[in-house]
């Protein structure tokens, strides 16, 4: 077997440590092949027993750190159920925000409207004051002060005027 084509042919593809296959060293016959293979097998035989060197030299580090992770298991699982309480609470806080937030949102609302209430009720309340004032001036013939408190009520807002005239309907 001059022709190195058919050895690389007949190269094991199944899984094995050697790029050789058993049945590619009994076909061959010819002694030149035969140390080529072995050879071969040699320098495959030197790099396996460097990685096992190396992979052994490991056994040790490996070991330690083997040791360190059974010792991280309890730990682990406390994290694991400190992590499931603490999103509950995360949970129950969430939801508890949403109600206080709902609340403060109803307040809020209340408060609008209670000043817009009070600003209706000062409005009506400087309204009776401009008709009370005129009258009052009217009856002691004080006309430049009825001026004046009919210039207020014509300053005074529309709305609160009609809102007026709705109450007294």
């Amino acid at each position: 077997m001059a022709d190195s084509e058919p050895l690389a042919a007949k190269r094991c593809d199944s899984g094995s440590s050697s790029s050789v296959s058993m049945e590619t060293i009994s076909t061959l016959t010819e002694l030149e092949d035969l140390e080529k293979v072995y050879q071969q097998l040699c320098a495959e035989e030197r790099e396996v027993e460097v990685e096992l060197d190396r992979l052994v030299g490991q056994e040790g580090s490996i070991h330690t750190k083997m040791l360190a992770l059974q010792r991280m298991g309890p730990n682990l699982q406390l994290i694991g159920g400190d992590a499931s309480q603490l999103s509950g609470m995360i949970t129950f806080t969430c939801s508890l925000a949403e109600n206080v937030s709902r609340k403060v949102r109803q307040l809020d609302l209340a408060k609008t409207r209670l000043y817009n209430v009070i600003q209706r009720a000062d409005d009506i309340l400087d309204l009776k004051f401009c008709t009370d004032g005129v009258q009052t001036a009217l009856r002691n013939e004080d006309y430049e002060q009825a001026a004046a408190h009919i210039h207020r009520y014509l300053s005074l807002d529309q709305s609160v005027i009609e809102l007026s005239r709705q109450g007294e309907e």
